[in-house]
């Protein structure tokens, strides 16, 4: 029962006082006071029994007296008290969840060419749509008002608009008071700058609706073009949604026509080339929404020296369907020694207007070196391959070739650029060579100290190991022999125990080269320039009659080619015949047969062919021509825009032993060309006591060069990587209708188009503001010491009167 209110308004909080008591209600309680009754009643007829002999007044005063105690009692039991609330009003909210993916730099219509202006990007449309239009402030007229941003993950509260109105859409400011200052609003272009490389669409609804849940959540705006690409299904947070009763609506931005774009998407070049060698740079276009259509492909080449660049080959090619790649090669002879740029661009042919033109082009580095690469041909005996391969090296200008035939005197004469007569026995000549070629050599000739010497030159220093069997020694390698021990743990395959028919000359039927797919695939395997000729020259050779028998390939080893004849099939399948597997920083490969010679009998070019192609793909990990004792180690040539790149550096003395210092500088320079200070520092790997380790975040898109100080040296250990956009954002262009009517569906929102937003938005979140106490007090009047007194005080009188009239 309410018998009397105070309050005390303001806009933050009211505090009011209420008199209440507490009255019974269920049939339990109306016991007490049925026996409060009760015990009157009998009261009344007791001191109406106990005083007929007195005077009626007597009576009166005893009845007043024991019905004064069953009063407060009766008081007492109601439990009068003060309530004091201090109440406040929470207003009613709405986030808006903008899209800051890379994606939102993307034009916001299709360009126009009949318009000068360039296009406006769907950021720029967005912050157009928080600054100059009434939106915010529509929303602010019944909400507070949070924006947030969100890509791969859901950002923190960027910014709080605070409500205009309180409850029940009472103005915070009384009637006739000044209006309180707007909220100053945000820097929209920074804070909602398209920075991230993924767009979690669901999760970052699903997150928002999680941590905002609350009785006055009206809704969420979301400002997007719908190109989800990472985490859950909107349909997740489309449930929650609705499971917390707040509305979704949906803003969608960007075209709903696919854009006219090409996209020069790859481009596969190497890094190093031999001077006078042939290379291949193969670029891979894709287009979107210009399928049919033709397009003009040029590179164009600038070397060291140059003072602008030049076109040096042009292709004009048709367009495929959406996405699908069109490779083009072009096919260069390097110009000189140096370092070139090679820069691939594609420019569609027509009136076509591109959605964007930074695709269009990449550029890079290839280094043409001079140094002859050196070889070392190490041969158990005059055997025909050897015989043939050294003098095939021998005469290219590209390679120094040094031999150890192990049969042979001194006196003896061999085509080589330096005869030897014993394995190298120092770490610096070892190191010398590029690749290794041992055709069925006697491995126990070479010390395991040599051999430690050989495992650290391939797996540190970036050798190639290349062991061609034979009949004589090669089967060193299937005995658990620790004199051979390194060696065989560095054979790509584990060779078994040579039968009979291997050893003898029974075999009469040649067997053709069993080409996996990865054989046919590989490029040092190509008998011809043209990849249909090379296949078909592959089964026009005959073969061979006879293979070293495999029992088991090793984790990590290809295989390129098997023999096929079906009665050498062991359990591990047919004996291999070419295979390859990296060791660390170099490689070692795996020849089974020493019958390579017959493909002379099909001319002397394929046969040369195949040997250099096979001695450089040995050389592979020898790519950094011009310092041998520092080698920068990425894990790839391309990142994407705001990346970690991983880097390893080698670095070593001249003695080619570990340099004494715990950090190394890693000099990067941007595409700009500014260096990045402070420098990142590499820490020495505890493991790898020649390795330092340590990263760094790529920040611009373009070319990156990464430089090492070698000591003693000169000149520095240099790389260079492409920073690109991340194409995870760009491969749908389009905005996602579908997506943003099924992320409202149910919710009570809407889908809205970029213009309709401002006016209709406001209008479909409701006012849910709700007053809430914050604080309550209770004050219990009858817990006074003065009814206790009076309490005692009207039995002590009933008592004392009794007493006197002797009723007690």
């Amino acid at each position: 029962m309410l018998l009397a209110q105070t309050s005390a308004a303001s806009s933050a909080a009211s505090v009011t006082s209420v008199r209440e008591f507490d009255w019974p209600y269920a049939a339990s309680e109306w016991l007490l006071f049925a026996g409060l009754l009760a015990a009157a009643v009998f009261t009344v007829w007791m001191c109406y029994r106990d005083t007929r002999r007195l005077h009626p007044g007597w009576a009166a005063w005893l009845i007043l007296l024991r019905l004064g105690v069953l009063a407060g009692l009766t008081v007492i039991a109601l439990n009068p008290h003060t309530r004091t609330q201090t109440e406040a009003f929470r207003p009613s909210q709405v986030a808006v969840l903008v899209d800051t993916s890379l994606s939102m730099q993307q034009p916001v219509a299709l360009p126009d060419r009949a318009s000068p202006a360039p296009p406006v990007s769907r950021a720029e449309a967005v912050r157009k749509l928080l600054a100059d239009s009434p939106l915010i402030a529509d929303l602010r007229k019944q909400h507070t008002v949070d924006l947030y941003g969100f890509d791969s993950d859901l950002s923190p509260s960027l910014h709080r608009f605070p409500s205009e109105t309180e409850a029940e859409g009472k103005p915070v400011s009384p009637a006739g008071a000044a209006a309180p200052a707007a909220a100053a609003a945000p820097d929209y272009a920074a804070v909602l700058a398209p920075k991230g490389s993924s767009t979690a669409l669901g999760d970052a609804i699903d997150k928002a609706l999680s941590e905002l849940k609350g009785n006055t959540l009206a809704g969420v705006l979301v400002v997007t073009d719908g190109a989800g690409n990472a985490g859950r299904d909107v349909r997740t947070a489309n449930d929650r949604a609705k499971k917390n009763g707040a509305r979704l609506v949906a803003v969608g931005v960007g075209a709903t026509v696919p854009p006219m774009n090409v996209e020069l998407a790859k481009i596969i070049a190497p890094t190093d080339v031999q001077k006078g060698d042939s290379f291949e740079i193969t670029a891979f276009v894709q287009a979107q929404g210009m399928s049919g259509q033709s397009a003009l492909l040029e590179l164009v080449q600038k070397g060291a020296e140059d003072s602008e660049a030049s076109v040096v080959d042009s292709k004009t090619i048709t367009l495929a369907g959406d996405g699908e790649p069109v490779e083009v090669k072009f096919d260069r002879a390097p110009p000189g020694a140096g370092n070139y740029e090679y820069t691939v661009r594609v420019k569609p042919q027509g009136t076509v207007i591109e959605s964007r033109e930074d695709d269009n082009l990449q550029t890079r580095t290839i280094n043409i070196f001079d140094r002859p690469m050196k070889v070392l041909i190490v041969a158990g005996g005059p055997m025909r391959d050897y015989r043939f391969v050294r003098n095939l090296l021998h005469r290219h200008p590209s390679m120094d070739v040094d031999v150890w035939l192990q049969t042979g005197e001194v006196g003896i004469s061999q085509d080589s650029d330096h005869l030897l007569f014993k394995f190298p026995e120092t770490r610096e000549a070892l190191f010398a060579y590029d690749v290794m070629l041992a055709f069925d050599p006697d491995w126990k000739l070479v010390t395991p100290d040599q051999q430690k010497l050989i495992e650290e030159w391939v797996g540190q220093e970036g050798g190639g190991l290349v062991f061609v069997a034979g009949d004589v020694y090669t089967e060193q390698l299937s005995a658990d022999s620790p004199a051979v021990a390194t060696m065989r743990r560095l054979c790509p395959v584990v060779v078994d125990q040579p039968g009979p028919a291997l050893k003898g000359d029974a075999a009469s039927q040649a067997w053709q080269v069993g080409l996996t797919q990865e054989g046919q695939a590989a490029e040092f395997l190509r008998l011809s320039d043209d990849p249909a000729a090379a296949g078909k020259l592959w089964q026009q050779f005959p073969g061979f009659y006879k293979c070293f028998p495999t029992k088991a390939r090793k984790g990590g080893t290809t295989v390129y080619a098997e023999f096929s004849d079906p009665l050498s099939r062991g359990a591990d399948g047919q004996p291999v015949l070419i295979a390859a597997q990296r060791y660390s920083q170099g490689q070692s490969l795996y020849i089974g047969s020493a019958e390579f010679w017959r493909l002379r009998n099909y001319g002397d070019e394929l046969y040369d062919r195949f040997w250099i192609k096979l001695t450089r793909k040995a050389a592979e990990g020898r790519s950094k021509r011009g310092v041998q004792r520092g080698m920068l180690i990425l894990e790839g040539r391309e990142f994407d825009l705001g990346q970690v790149v991983p880097v390893r550096a080698r670095v070593v003395t001249p003695q080619f032993q570990p340099l004494d210092v715990g950090t190394i500088n890693l000099d990067v320079f941007d595409p700009q060309g500014r260096p990045l200070t402070p420098p990142p520092q590499l820490t020495k790997d505890p493991n790898r006591p020649q390795e330092f380790a340590g990263d760094f975040r790529v920040l611009l898109p373009g070319k990156y060069r990464i430089a090492v100080a070698v000591p003693d040296e000169k000149e520095p250990v240099t790389a260079e990587l492409q920073v690109r956009l991340p194409q995870l954002e760009f491969a749908k262009l389009t905005q996602d209708v579908p997506t943003l009517e099924s992320l409202v569906a149910g919710t009570g929102g809407k889908y809205l188009t970029l213009a309709e937003a401002a006016e209709a938005a406001p209008a479909l979140f409701p006012n849910k503001g709700e007053r809430i106490i914050i604080d309550q007090r209770i004050k219990e009047l009858w817990d006074r010491s003065w009814v206790l007194y009076l309490l005692v005080t009207l039995f002590g009188l009933e008592w004392l009167t009794r007493k006197l009239l002797r009723l007690a």
